[in-house]
């Protein structure tokens, strides 16, 4: 178990890391999603409908359940990735939602 000081040296080492832009940048391959660039929402919106990961954090888990499934002899398989096209229908329903309320 780590000391008062040593957690205290590790807050100041992770308030370092969280001073480089590379760190705090988006990762998720969405990049026309609503909420890309805004991970604390999505993260958020995740966890409220508890369907899944988001894709950032997807390849940390990845490596490690399919090591563990392979020690109760299962297959992990990738998820099917949602259609771009439906990201594009959002963005089309929310234009025309827009002018009907200018109307």
């Amino acid at each position: 178990m780590r000391t008062k000081e040593q957690y205290y040296e590790d807050t100041l080492k992770n308030r370092a890391v969280l001073k480089q832009e590379d760190v705090l940048r988006c990762t998720c391959p969405y990049v026309r999603c609503e909420w890309h660039g805004r991970c604390r929402e999505c993260v958020a919106l995740h966890r409220y409908h508890a369907s899944h990961l988001p894709c950032c954090l997807q390849p940390l888990l990845r490596d490690k359940i399919t090591a563990l499934a392979g020690t109760c002899e299962m297959e992990t398989r990738q998820q099917e990735k949602e259609a771009e096209k439906f990201r594009a229908y959002v963005k089309e329903q929310d234009a025309l939602r827009g002018k009907e309320r200018q109307a």
